[in-house]
């Protein structure tokens, strides 16, 4: 029994014993009816409770089945939607599918790749355009071509469509890539279909995707209402979205995956919020007015029974002011355990943050160590504070110690350049640092422990600490090498300027040959046999084709010569060469040549193996200045299994070797292991360019072949050439007489240069042909449209105003399907080149322009596929 309810107990006995039957019935009519009202508000609550958990569980199961049906509705158009872009996508692959078994059958030109593939972009707005990529990972075209033209040439670099076209070559099947920024700005991805002719990779076609339009076409084709749609990659960032009609419900949102795993494009389906239901509501405010009834049934409760505990609380009081004191002794005591337990956690915490210190420093020292640049630091005074490794090796200093607390411009930037002497307050990155400033100073020395200076390139950098100067950090690179560098890329530069040159003196040397080899042949044909003319034009011929010879060598020497590899007598092309070669090497240096009977046929360009002879016959000419020997030898060879195995270079089988041997001063092994890098030169500055025998390498390797040196220092040297074996039957180049039989014909002569156009028509038509002239491409090709029917042979210039041979020939194409086609030039530009005019199966001569040349070339050409 609580103390208030025994002073009640006392009270109510008092009141019964002054007034018995009084205090009776004052007991009977206060108590019980108290109780009984509690007990009927404690049963109303209960029933209220019960009736509001009913209507609960009904709101929540009317709501749970409505968010069902929308989540199954979401899911079905989520995958709705996404079939329909992935419908898209494959009829997209198809069609590129279908250029490449085009490509791949050879049905696929340049013209007819812009017109089907341009229609198709402008049919299917979401592919920006479709491109066509070689085997060596460059884009040759693009269509639509006028907005993507300055994408033509550019090597595939881009790391993800680099990624997923090699990946596509590898399996052999379409591969998409992941969504990243295109050229034009706009967040797109790719889709990549190689060609494959057999086992020949031909190349890719891609087609570019913008995603914005692709949501567009999506769009207009299934029109939601209800949902809002957007596309996002698998890292969930934005790429396209429509715009919202209204506010979204973040809850019901899908994505379904467009394309696979390894691209990553997600559709993002969000359903609009839209009107909630009026049952709902209705249910809710029920739900609401049950709460607030119960509510208030629970308050009167309450106040009932705060009455009673009021009571109790007094009695309380004195209790809790007992266990308030008992707390307080409690609470000292634990009081003096934190302050212990604080205590050692600050001796603990003192201790981990000087371990973190040392830790923090080491990985400081040890990432300054890792740099190749060197750093140090300075004070206001210019005193090292700190150095690294690589400031210490270009010093020559072997510790930190040498430096630390040191003047630094006292010890390694005491002097200019040219050796005066330079005060500390000259310095640049001392004044800088009272500035308060960085500085950067490319062109500089530093002088080294003994002595001796380099260039370098330094960046200082002011240490600043609560607003004031405290020092400077310095980071230098020893720029010794770059200068070499650039001073060998400059030499480069010169070397291809004298080429250049020597390409234009040989294109232009050519053609006026061309003239004056052609008109003395047509001269000398005009003559009765005997007639003292004769001999003087027998004369201008013959020089004419030893200038030839000179445009060739030129031509080489430019390296810029259309090269068509043929199949070449080593031995016979050497003795040619001989002559040349005399000029090259000194009197004093005698020069032999021993053929080796019966020499295997090899294929290659003849102006690659006349430029081979001359980069080794000069640097033997070199290595000789006191005059020698010079020795070329033939030989036919079998390279084994082993000696291959030996050499990495070489492969086994049956090789043409040609050796060219010197007597001169030799060089040791660590120079030879060098010799064929490029740059790379023995001979003094401004003497030599160093490559010469990288040039002679690059043929070599270019045709098939290895090479190897041998030498010792004042033994000479010798480099031995291996060529394949040619196994086809293809004849080796040898000069053969013209049939004296009359051709006939029409020829289409396109030629620019009007005077050679006119000597040309003179030596066709002394031949028996008849000729039509077009000066320029654009009327050989009206005279073609015209007159196809009537054309035996196209006769072509390969460099040309507004367009070159073959872009001519590849237009005459279209209306004339097999003409029959004889590519001439003596041009040397980098265009004929690197858009391979020549290539294999076509058929070339070269100017100066020849009678018999050309007749027996004219003759070959139209016997061909007769």
């Amino acid at each position: 029994m609580t103390g208030a309810q025994h002073f009640g107990h006392i009270a109510d006995e008092e009141r019964i014993a002054t007034n018995p039957v009084g205090g009776r019935v004052s007991y009977l009519k206060g108590q019980y009816p108290h109780r009984n009202r509690s007990a009927a508000l404690r049963s109303s609550a209960i029933l209220f409770a019960a009736f509001l958990v009913v209507f609960g569980l009904i709101v929540w199961f009317t709501e749970g089945n409505n968010i069902k049906a929308k989540q199954n509705d979401l899911a079905g158009r989520a995958k709705t939607f996404s079939g329909s872009l992935q419908l898209t996508l494959e009829g997209d692959a198809s069609y590129l599918g279908l250029l490449a078994m085009d490509r791949a059958a050879g049905k696929l030109n340049a013209a007819l790749f812009q017109e089907r593939a341009g229609q198709y972009v402008q049919a299917h707005p979401q592919l920006i355009n479709i491109t066509w990529v070689d085997a060596d990972f460059f884009i040759t075209d693009v269509a639509p071509l006028a907005p993507n033209r300055q994408i033509v040439g550019l090597h595939l670099n881009l790391p993800e469509p680099k990624r997923a076209s090699a990946l596509a070559r590898e399996r052999r099947q379409p591969v998409y890539t992941r969504p990243f920024e295109a050229i034009q700005g706009r967040p797109s991805f790719e889709v990549w279909v190689p060609v494959f002719r057999g086992e020949t990779f031909l190349g890719l076609f891609g087609g570019v995707y913008s995603c914005e339009e692709l949501l567009k076409q999506l769009v207009a084709h299934t029109q939601p209402r209800l949902y809002h749609l957007s596309l996002s990659d698998q890292n969930g960032r934005l790429l396209a979205t429509m715009p919202q009609a209204e506010p979204v419900d973040p809850h019901f949102t899908l994505e379904m995956g467009v394309t696979g795993p390894e691209s990553g494009v997600m559709l993002r389906v969000t359903r609009y919020q839209g009107r909630a239901d009026w049952r709902l509501h209705l249910l809710k405010a029920i739900s609401i007015l049950l709460v607030l009834g119960v509510s208030y049934a629970l308050y009167n409760l309450k106040l009932e029974i705060d009455e009673r505990k009021r009571a109790e609380e007094e009695i309380k009081k004195q209790a809790s002011l007992l266990e308030e004191e008992i707390s307080e002794r409690q609470a000292a005591q634990e009081s003096l355990q934190e302050q212990a337990t604080l205590l050692e956690e600050e001796v603990s915490e003192r201790w981990q943050a000087e371990e973190a210190l040392r830790e923090s420093e080491e990985r400081l020292r040890l990432l300054l160590d890792s740099t190749g640049e060197a750093i140090y630091g300075i004070d206001v005074e210019g005193n090292c504070t700190f150095c690294n490794r690589a400031c210490l090796r270009m010093l020559g200093y072997q510790s930190d110690t040498d430096l630390l607390g040191k003047n630094m411009h006292d010890i390694m930037h005491y002097n200019y350049p040219d050796g005066r002497h330079m005060p500390q307050d000259e310095c640049s990155a001392h004044s800088t640092m009272l500035q308060g400033k960085g500085t950067h100073v490319e062109d500089e020395v530093f002088w080294r422990s003994d002595g001796s200076s380099f260039p370098v390139e330094y960046w200082s950098y002011p240490q600043v600490k609560e607003g004031k100067v405290v020092g400077a950090v310095v980071a230098f690179l020893n720029t010794t090498e770059r200068r070499h560098l650039e001073e060998q890329f400059r030499q480069s530069q010169k070397m291809e300027s004298i080429g250049r040159l020597a390409g234009g003196v040989a294109h232009d040397f050519n053609n006026m040959l061309s003239v004056i080899s052609g008109a003395a042949e047509l001269c000398k044909r005009k003559l009765e046999e005997g007639e003292p003319a004769e001999q003087y034009l027998e004369l201008i011929i013959n020089a004419a084709k030893r200038s030839g010879d000179i445009t060739r060598q030129l031509l080489a020497f430019s390296r810029k010569e259309v090269i068509s590899p043929k199949a070449v007598q080593l031995n016979q092309q050497i003795e040619e060469a001989i002559r040349i070669l005399t000029r090259l090497i000194s009197e004093d240096v005698k020069l032999s040549f021993q053929p080796a009977a019966e020499l295997w046929t090899v294929l290659i360009a003849p102006s690659q193996v006349d430029q081979i002879l001359m980069n080794l016959a000069v640097n033997a000419r070199d290595a000789m200045p006191g005059g020698g020997s010079l020795t070329i030898t033939t030989a036919n060879i079998e390279i084994s299994s082993h000696y291959a195995y030996l050499h990495p270079d070489a492969r086994p089988g049956e090789y043409v070797q040609l050796s060219v041997s010197d007597t001169g001063h030799g060089m040791d092994k660590a120079t030879a292991a060098h010799i064929f890098e490029p740059f790379f030169t023995t001979k003094a500055q401004g003497k030599g360019t160093g490559l010469g025998l990288s040039t002679v390498y690059g043929i070599v390797t270019q045709n098939g072949g290895f090479i190897n040196v041998y030498s010792e220092p004042g033994q000479g040297s010798t480099f031995r050439i291996y060529l394949p074996r040619l196994q086809e039957s293809m004849p080796a180049q040898q000069g053969t007489q013209a049939s004296e039989d009359r051709l006939s014909g029409t020829v289409l002569l396109v030629e620019d240069e009007e005077m050679l156009l006119w000597l040309t028509t003179q030596l066709l038509e002394e031949m028996g042909l008849k000729v039509i002239q077009a000066q320029d491409p654009l009327q050989a090709l009206e005279i073609t449209r015209q007159r196809g029917g009537e054309i035996d042979l196209i006769l072509t210039d390969v460099v040309m105003p507004e367009m070159n041979g073959r872009e001519l020939v590849d237009r005459i194409r279209e209306f004339l399907p097999e003409p029959k086609v004889l590519f001439m030039s003596g041009h040397t530009s980098d265009n004929v080149i690197q858009r391979r005019v020549i290539e294999d199966g076509m058929h070339f001569i070269e100017k100066p322009l020849g009678m018999e040349t050309l007749s027996r070339k004219i003759r070959e050409v139209l016997a061909e596929r007769r």
